[in-house]
């Protein structure tokens, strides 16, 4: 049964919401032959897609230099990356692409990626319960192009949020034939150790980062028992890694974000604790001394024979209030035994504590791979007890 009757824009504006809210519809791709393109003075580039079964309009905004350079023209076929739109307007549904590209480069591995998308919605893998997170990662290992922007970019943040956090950096192709199976080996690697993986690279081309589209990538992040963190490209870019991860990032800097902590609000919540804490034993405090002094001055007044009574009573009271007293004492110790513990287990000098050592080159910063390193070098290694001074000998 109909409702209320609503405004044409009103209603237009509630249907576009859902469809461009509709996550299949918003990162999809489309293939069809190219019937109709305009190249606006603007710069956009208006074009139509057709197959069989039906067409679609579709735009991209500086499309024209894309176009062009590609050679794309009419009756060409193309794969159409981007997501549905309306324009309220006119009420006209067109298809806002964020790039195009020749079906011959890129045609066939969008058909095997729906493929894939398809079998795992059906078998309710991509709907499958997600690993959360640890607080605190004490085993951190990212799986990603060694020397890439994106790992600077992760390794500053780290530095930021948390100086001195630990962990471990697995270098892996990220584009190419041998990525793949470079990266499986990787996440096979780090499960036996780590309780939290990012698997991820900067931006790129849709064939730069069409590893994390390929079923076998995919299934290792799926088999993964630890949680996996997928962090690949753009905002814009919307692999298969990023519907099956148990953890979507939407650039490898949003990952660290989302995964570790700023070490100083971790220390100004438990500063608060610890004032909530006192207040609260405070207020214990003078509730129970008033409870007992209202209690002597009845008792001072009362009867002979109710003295007996009322000093069982007041015993009890005693007794359950030093009760209670110890008891919340024990569960807040317990918490604050279980913060600390937290913060003393990351903290590198228990490492060395551990009979590890790590070492220091000239300039104080520490030596994490032998890359870099020559003959001749002095390097300062750290012990629990005191440092000891040592040469690259080869």
């Amino acid at each position: 049964m109909a409702g209320e009757p609503v405004e044409v824009g009103q209603f237009v504006s509630f249907a576009r919401q859902a469809l461009v809210n509709e996550p299949y519809l918003s990162n999809a791709a489309i293939i069809g032959e190219l019937t109709k393109v305009t190249f606006a003075r603007s710069g956009h580039t208006y074009f139509t897609l057709t197959d069989p079964n039906g067409s679609i309009d579709c735009v991209l905004f500086g499309g024209n230099a894309s176009f062009q350079s590609q050679g794309i023209k009419e009756g060409n076929k193309l794969v159409a990356l981007g997501g549905i739109d309306v324009y309220v307007k006119t009420g006209r549904m067109q298809f806002k692409a964020s790039r195009v590209q020749p079906v011959k480069s890129i045609g066939e591995l969008e058909k095997a990626r729906q493929e894939l998308i398809l079998k795992w919605r059906n078998d309710g893998t991509i709907n499958r319960p997600r690993k959360s997170a640890p607080l605190i990662p004490k085993n951190l290992h990212i799986i990603t192009g060694e020397g890439s922007a994106a790992l600077s970019d992760m390794q500053r943040l780290i530095s930021d949020r948390w100086p001195g956090f630990g962990y471990t950096v697995v270098p892996v192709l990220v584009q190419g034939d041998k990525a793949p199976s470079q990266i499986v080996k990787a996440i096979e690697f780090a499960q036996k150790s780590a309780d939290l993986i990012i698997v991820g690279r900067g931006g790129g081309s849709p064939e730069d980062l069409w590893s994390f589209n390929l079923e076998s990538v995919c299934q290792a992040i799926i088999d993964c028992p630890v949680p996996v963190v997928s962090a690949v490209g753009h905002e814009s870019d919307f692999l298969v890694s990023d519907m099956i991860a148990d953890i979507r990032a939407s650039t490898p800097s949003n990952a660290i974000e989302r995964v570790i902590p700023v070490k100083d609000d971790l220390i100004a919540i438990i500063e608060q604790a610890h004032d909530r804490l006192d207040f609260a034993v405070t207020k214990i405090f003078v509730r129970q001394n008033e409870r007992i002094n209202n209690l002597t001055i009845r008792l001072s007044a009362a009867p002979m024979r109710g003295i007996t009574n009322a000093k069982l009573k007041q015993s009890k009271l005693s007794s359950r209030m030093l009760s209670s007293i110890d008891k919340f004492f024990l569960i807040e110790k317990n918490r604050h035994r279980s913060i600390e513990t937290i913060l003393n287990s990351t903290n590198p000098t228990r490492v060395l504590e551990r009979g590890y050592s790590m070492a220091i080159n000239a300039k104080g910063k520490p030596v994490t791979s032998v890359m870099g390193l020559k003959q001749g070098d002095t390097l300062t290694v750290v012990l629990k007890d005191g440092e000891v001074e040592t040469e690259v000998k080869k």
